[in-house]
């Protein structure tokens, strides 16, 4: 069922494209972008893919954003060595202080092929003993991913398709470019 929510989310997610791509601005493309980002985790969030809609605050707008910005911060193309290296310092302070509280707050998680994980003790046996039964599917990984997940797996390929539209539309010189 659509919401008028979701739809106002979309055309969001719309202009905000639009907007990236209209701007003369790489701060302000940049910001818009992180915006994109951030309206499209609600989106997902207003599909029930939580995960996916958390990835994509802390990686699409978080992370991303945070990087490009201070790679924007810190280079010019005016050669000054003082104001240059100031801002250099300050931007890798401010990139070095993010990826620790990135680390930081992975700290909690448990390590990775833990055999005393708590998805190992309460939600691994149900999908392995029920998923037959469940979705009349004999692979349980496709069971997970195509049945139990289905919202969850079309998020994560929307996120990737995107990354890769958006690194392609970066890479590929425009005419203008090339004179």
């Amino acid at each position: 069922m659509i919401l008028a929510l979701d739809i106002l989310l979309f055309l969001i997610l719309i202009v905000t494209a639009v907007l990236a791509l209209q701007v003369k601005d790489l701060l302000t493309a940049v910001a818009m972008l992180a915006a994109y980002s951030l309206f499209a985790a609600l989106l997902f969030a207003g599909m029930q893919a939580v995960d996916v809609a958390f990835v994509e605050a802390a990686l699409g707008a978080g992370l991303t954003g945070v990087l490009l910005i201070g790679a924007i911060l810190a280079t010019s193309r005016r050669i000054d060595g003082r104001e240059g290296l100031g801002r250099r310092l300050v931007v890798g302070g401010v990139v070095l202080s993010f990826v620790g509280l990135m680390l930081f707050a992975s700290g909690g998680l448990p390590d990775r092929g833990d055999p005393d994980a708590p998805a190992h003790h309460r939600v691994a046996p149900v999908y392995l003993s029920s998923s037959m039964e469940d979705t009349q599917t004999p692979n349980v990984v496709t069971s997970l991913l195509a049945d139990y997940r289905s919202m969850d797996t079309l998020g994560e390929t929307l996120v990737i398709l995107t990354a890769a539209l958006a690194a392609s539309l970066v890479l590929v010189r425009r005419e203008e470019d090339e004179e």
